[in-house]
């Protein structure tokens, strides 16, 4: 997924920067060889070789969304104003149009601004992300019930913490992600490009939560969110928020909720039971999804 990310973004770097030089070759006149500047040519060289690094970089650390869409274009627009300073110390500027330089000046405080603009939201899902780290830091270093291909909590750790939440008789919420037709994406794209998508998937769900919820890897393609003091609305509308958050990544899940009340219930419930509550009901779910017909 990230390499198909690289590929496109690359060939659309090549094409535009070839179409420019073409453009210049032809319309152009060289600069004589005494008024080229090795100096300038090696510093606006070196900033459009950095400007490409940095959206390798975010094209394979991020996964794909809003956030990540402003900063592609914002690098690309930085590295095509790069490309067209460097072409500028091989051409006289003055033998090409005049709307020819304004196409010069434009993409990089274009690219600059959208690039602010990603990285202060960038800013803002790190530190919603950040805080749940630190809340839950204590807990990894005792328990250590963490996944190992997403790095978040496993099906231990939300039994864990399910009952001690059940045990302050406080009002909670769950929320079941299963990802749809997860076994067909093991086998077309690879069980790496898998285990890819789970871990995008679970920064992502990370990112959308409060500092006290929870998101775990409950088995192979499914996440379990715990909403700790959360009313049976909330619980509703953040499932529905998740769902349509993953989306995002090009795939879809199927979701189930339960809401605990424990003023509602008539005998003490414990964590594996609220669970059993919560499978059944997406079992509900996958059950009446209607059967497609063959053609």
């Amino acid at each position: 997924m990230a390499n198909g990310k690289i590929y496109r973004a690359a060939c659309t770097i090549a094409i535009t920067f070839s179409l420019l030089l073409s453009f210049s070759l032809m319309q152009a006149q060289l600069k004589p060889s005494s008024n080229i500047d090795l100096f300038d040519i090696a510093t606006e060289g070196a900033l459009l070789i950095l400007g490409l690094s940095w959206l390798t970089m975010v094209l394979q650390a991020r996964p794909d969304g809003n956030v990540t869409r402003l900063l592609i274009i914002g690098l690309l627009s930085y590295s095509l104003g790069c490309y067209m300073d460097l072409l500028d110390e091989f051409f006289i500027n003055s033998s090409l149009p005049t709307w020819f330089s304004w196409l010069e000046k434009l993409p990089t405080p274009i690219g600059l601004l959208t690039l602010t603009l990603g990285l202060w939201l960038w800013r803002e899902e790190q530190k919603t992300v950040n805080e749940q780290l630190r809340t839950r830091e204590q807990f990894f270093r005792q328990h250590q019930l963490v996944d190992r291909v997403t790095k978040i909590y496993d099906c231990r750790a939300i039994r864990h913490q399910l009952d001690m939440h059940i045990k302050r008789d406080k009002q909670l919420g769950l929320v079941m992600l299963d990802i749809d037709n997860f076994s067909d994406i093991n086998q077309q794209q690879g069980f790496k490009e898998g285990d890819i998508l789970l871990t995008n998937i679970a920064q992502l769900l990370s990112s959308q939560l409060r500092s006290q919820d929870l998101v775990c890897r409950y088995a192979g393609d499914s996440f379990i969110v715990l909403l700790p003091n959360a009313s049976n609305t909330f619980t509703q509308a953040m499932a529905k928020e998740l769902k349509q958050a993953i989306n995002q990544l090009n795939c879809q899940a199927s979701c189930a909720e339960v809401h605990y009340q424990p003023q509602t219930e008539q005998q003490a419930i414990e964590a594996n039971k609220l669970i059993s509550r919560l499978n059944n009901k997406m079992k509900q779910i996958k059950l009446a999804r209607p059967i497609a017909k063959a053609g």
